[in-house]
């Protein structure tokens, strides 16, 4: 499996928005797979309050896993930029 990094401006550092991005799904659909548990941080099972910061590693299970390479900064609209590191499941 190869690593594609993806940069992305995103409204919030919670997992359920950072998923969708990274996985190229809707917010919905990884939403439900967090409240389904599965979904881990690390090696804690998300929730969908769940945030995360640089160097977590999210596990999807079905999906792949992604790492928060870095928080970049935020926008002038208040909106986070962020580099992840996402691996797809074959």
């Amino acid at each position: 499996m190869n690593s594609v990094e993806l940069t992305a401006i995103v409204p919030s550092l919670r997992v359920d928005v950072l998923g969708a991005r990274a996985f190229k799904v809707s917010r919905s659909y990884f939403a439900k797979g967090v409240a389904a548990g599965r979904v881990t941080v690390g090696s804690r099972t998300a929730d969908k309050a769940t945030t995360v910061e640089s160097g977590d590693v999210v596990v999807a299970h079905g999906l792949g896993s992604f790492t928060v390479v870095s928080v970049d900064g935020v926008t002038r609209k208040g909106n986070a930029k962020v580099t992840l590191s996402v691996t797809k499941s074959a």
